[in-house]
Order: C-alpha cells, then sequence, then structure tokens
C-alpha cells in the first residue's frame, strides 16, 4: 500500500483537526456527549428521589441500575437520531459519524452516567448526605464539562486554521 493510501485511511484516536471531528474517536462533541450521560443520569433519577423525599426511603418505584439503564438507553437513541434525522434534516455539517466515534460517544454517554452513579453511591449511601449534594456535584460536574466541551470546540477550530495555513 503507497504511503498517500496510508495517509487516506489513518484516523487519528484524538480528532483535534476539523477534518477527523466525527471520525475519530474522540472529539470536542465527546464533551457534549459526556454532559447527556450526565444531565440524563440526574434526570432519570428524580424518578427515584423525588418519592423518596416524598414518602421515604424505599418510596421509589425503579431502582438505581435501572437509571443507568436508561442513560445506555439515551446513548443509544441519541446516536441514532444524530446520525438519521439531525443528518437528514440539515442541522449536521460536519456528516455523519464513524462507526468508530458513534460508538465511543456511546461509550463517553454511559461513563458518564456509570460516575454519576458513583457519586449517587459515595455522597448519599455512603458518606450519608442529603440528595442535595449529589444534584449540586451533578450540576457542578455538568458545568465543568460543559466549559470543557466550549474549550475543545476552540481548541479544534486554532489548530484546524493553523493547519489549513500550513497546507498554503
Amino acid at each position: 500500500m503507497s504511503e498517500k493510501k496510508k495517509e487516506e485511511k489513518y484516523i487519528p484516536f484524538v480528532g483535534l483537526v476539523d477534518d477527523y471531528v466525527g471520525r475519530s474517536a474522540w472529539d470536542f462533541y465527546s464533551w457534549g456527549h459526556m454532559d447527556i450521560g450526565i444531565a440524563a443520569f440526574l434526570v432519570f433519577s428524580l424518578t427515584i428521589t423525588i418519592p423518596e423525599f416524598m414518602y421515604g426511603r424505599g418510596a421509589s418505584i425503579i431502582a438505581w441500575w435501572m437509571v443507568f439503564l436508561f442513560t445506555f438507553l439515551v446513548a443509544i437513541l441519541w446516536e441514532l437520531l444524530e446520525n438519521t434525522l439531525i443528518y437528514h434534516w440539515g442541522w449536521r455539517q460536519r456528516g455523519k459519524d464513524s462507526w468508530m466515534n458513534a460508538l465511543w460517544d456511546i461509550i463517553f454517554v454511559t461513563a458518564a452516567g456509570a460516575v454519576m452513579w458513583l457519586f449517587e453511591f459515595l455522597i448519599r449511601e455512603l458518606w450519608g448526605y442529603f440528595t442535595r449534594w449529589f444534584y449540586i456535584v451533578g450540576a457542578i460536574s455538568f458545568f465543568i464539562i460543559l466549559i470543557c466541551y466550549v474549550v475543545g470546540f476552540y481548541i479544534t477550530n486554532e489548530i484546524t486554521k493553523k493547519s489549513r495555513k500550513a497546507r498554503k
């Protein structure tokens, strides 16, 4: 295989240049997928914490593993929606995700949900703090990851500008 064909097939693990966004396993959108996982877990966890707040411990109708399962299902549904309808409607300028990127996006959503489940266990069950601390930690986590998304977007755009300028 010629060097040119190898170069065309090579996709880095981290897509720091716009050409690899949506094709690499990790790009700045990965931060957004982590935020989806955090938000989904927090929203679904309300089905446990609201009944517990109103009626006491054990009043919830679902278990924490189901909240995690719903978060995983959100990851799959989001990737399907993102790469079918959103792409079809023209709201996605970069084209469809590669299979590797879509798989890693699902992993990132699921991993963020798992981290939130760990936070729930540590804060509520192990340390015995009130539920509000779990949601405070979740909100702080969400905004930290959102800031990482914005920084990643900026870095990707700057590196893309520099690489395209160097090619000319």
